[in-house]
């Protein structure tokens, strides 16, 4: 509504900037994924962080100015009216689906009517249900009350947060952004204005509405024990159906039971040790349309061994994804791809682990805005910081596998990002700095403390790695003191060797890095993860990037031993800007390592 039909976003953002000020806060572009499209409690609860004040009386005084600005301010956006009226006269049935409250929304629809709007079947508001956009839950009331199935409706958003909740419902979607951009997405038109918009290019759109489809065509699980509980969940691998889904087994083993759903359970028995069970679920919308997924369960023997076997990965993603289209599903084909057991993010923009962690059916950990811990396995424990910054370190104590007399098959796993500036390479190749002066500068960039500190947290599972294996993941901002030897100088402007102060304290600390124990020779394997979109320094001078390895999976402990490692950049990658349509969601290439764990 807000934005939509009628040009009340600006009046919001006003209305939002106004009572920030009061508070002492300056509104700023930062803040619109907390203000536009959302509810007035979630962003008074966003000003009161901001401003230290209670929630209560900011949502009190946001109510109040808002309505007293559309009351004496609203003005329908271009299109909106003439749209509305075809769609009455077509005896199309309307719903608004708002994250205002009911006050707001009616006063709104007064001013519709008395620009000569005849009403809307249905009205959700922020009132009506218990969650709001971006979830699901409002239009899909809106769908029940139309008593239409999603899949047949056309969502009408200007805000990411309205999209996502229309898309997670299930619904088609025409965006008009107001204020914040949104991108053309499967299942998603964007036209510049509502005097573009149809009936007839309305239907268009549900014409032409997606089939259900799982992201993957099969999907391995993790190892499932004899005797013991197994559970899965596949829900979050579906794209393009209407709601609601229900799932079922067209085929699976007697133990296996596949949940409405989207949940597999049940316990394998003794016979099913030592096989991979194998199940197809069908998911079914409610026009029928079907989709299908294989899915395959090794099971072990009651008594067997622990796992033998871990792919650990390491992967900035770049802002959360967000310079990619489809960046979220393109992430989860990529994690799965990996077949990693573990993966230490780094720019997870506050969402991605917990969204990638629910669609995965994996287990989580996140700290701050910045760094997260993905795990097919159960996090037993977390270390360090929660409320760490973007820059810092965060760990997890993971629980693999347990041995036949039950004690725990652990690791630790800590994730680690370091300042970006001023960047070696960049002062090596570009500025001609010798190796003094580049310890120096590496020391100003503050990576070497920030470093320093990581370690002196880590220093107590370090002690005992022997016991329980230790991992470092991370985009370091920084060079290895392996790569930069005098027989790779060609790949550095001519530099080398060259001691980077950032790797030296990490194999000071007993960490070993991964990659160049698989790949000794840094010349004919030089691993680079900066960067697969970056052939050329973004100055605009056609110089070449200096292109560097900066992301590591470092070890430590006995129990561990490097089976392979590789620098992963996969399918279809343009070079910046143009990187929206790539297939690979990331500026850095991701480093996935597999370990034989005795």
């Amino acid at each position: 509504m807000d934005g939509t039909l009628v040009d009340t976003e600006q009046l919001w953002w006003d209305t939002v900037a106004e009572v920030a000020e009061g508070l002492g806060y300056a509104l700023a572009e930062h803040d619109q994924p907390d203000v536009l499209g959302r509810p007035v409690e979630h962003t008074a609860g966003h000003l009161a962080r901001l401003g230290g004040a209670p929630a209560g009386p900011i949502a009190a005084e946001l109510h109040r100015a808002f309505a007293e600005r559309v009351r004496t301010r609203v003005v329908p956006r271009p299109g909106a009216l003439a749209l509305l009226g075809a769609l009455h006269d077509e005896g199309v049935p309307t719903a608004l689906v708002t994250a205002s409250p009911r006050e707001v929304a009616e006063t709104v629809v007064a001013a519709l009517a008395e620009a000569g709007h005849g009403g809307f079947t249905v009205t959700v508001t922020a009132d009506d249900t218990a969650l709001t956009k971006p979830s699901p839950d409002p239009y899909l009331a809106a769908c029940r009350a139309l008593r239409v199935p999603p899949a047949a409706c056309v969502a009408v958003e200007d805000t990411p947060t309205g999209v996502a909740s229309a898309e997670a419902a299930g619904c088609q979607v025409l965006a008009v952004p107001s204020v914040a951009p949104i991108a053309p997405a499967p299942g998603r038109t964007v036209l510049d204005s509502l005097e573009q918009a149809t009936p007839d290019r309305l239907r268009a759109l549900v014409a032409t509405a997606p089939l259900p489809r799982f992201l993957v065509p099969e999907l391995t699980t993790r190892r499932a024990r004899a005797g013991r509980p197994f559970t899965a969940t596949v829900a979050g691998l579906l794209r393009g159906a209407a709601r609601p889904v229900t799932f079922a087994a067209a085929e699976a083993p007697d133990w296996l039971t596949v949940r409405a759903d989207g949940t597999l359970d049940g316990t394998p028995p003794p016979a099913a040790a030592g096989d991979t069970a194998v199940a197809t679920v069908t998911a079914v919308d409610p026009h029928g349309a079907t989709a299908h997924l294989t899915v395959r369960i090794p099971v072990a023997a009651a008594d067997a061994p622990p796992l033998d076997r871990v792919r650990v990965m390491s992967w900035n993603l770049w802002l959360g994804g967000s310079r990619v289209d489809d960046h979220r599903d393109k992430q989860l084909k990529v994690l799965l791809a990996a077949d990693a057991d573990v993966v230490g993010l780094q720019e997870t923009a506050v969402h991605a682990a917990p969204e990638l962690a629910e669609a995965l059916g994996w287990f989580h950990h996140r700290a701050g805005e910045n760094l997260a811990i993905l795990s097919r396995h159960p996090i037993t424990q977390t270390l360090g910081d929660p409320d760490v910054g973007f820059y810092g370190a965060t760990g997890a104590r993971i629980r693999l596998d347990e041995h036949p007399d039950g004690t725990p098959h652990e690791l630790v796993l800590w994730t680690a990002h370091l300042n970006y500036t001023p960047y070696g390479p960049y002062d090596a190749c570009f500025g001609g700095l010798t190796e003094p002066e580049l310890a120096d500068r590496e020391r100003e960039s503050g990576r070497v403390r920030e470093i320093g500190q990581i370690l002196a947290e880590m220093a107590p599972d370090l002690a005992a790695a022997d016991r329980t294996p230790v991992l470092l993941t991370g985009d370091f901002n920084a060079p290895s003191h392996l790569d930069w030897t005098t027989a790779a100088a060609g790949l550095h402007g001519g530099h080398g060797p060259v001691d980077w102060p950032v790797s030296r304290a990490c194999e000071r600390a007993g960490l070993h890095d991964s990659y160049r124990q698989a790949h000794p020779d840094p010349v004919a394997a030089p691993g680079t993860t900066w960067s697969p979109v970056h052939p050329r320094h973004e100055d605009g001078s056609g110089r070449p990037e200096p292109q560097d390895r900066i992301d590591f999976v470092l070890h430590a402990g006995a129990r561990l031993t490097v089976l392979d490692s590789t620098a992963l950049a996969t399918g279809r990658i343009a070079p910046w800007p143009d990187v929206a349509g790539n297939d690979w969601p990331s500026d850095h290439a991701a480093v996935v390592t597999t370990y034989r764990f005795a």
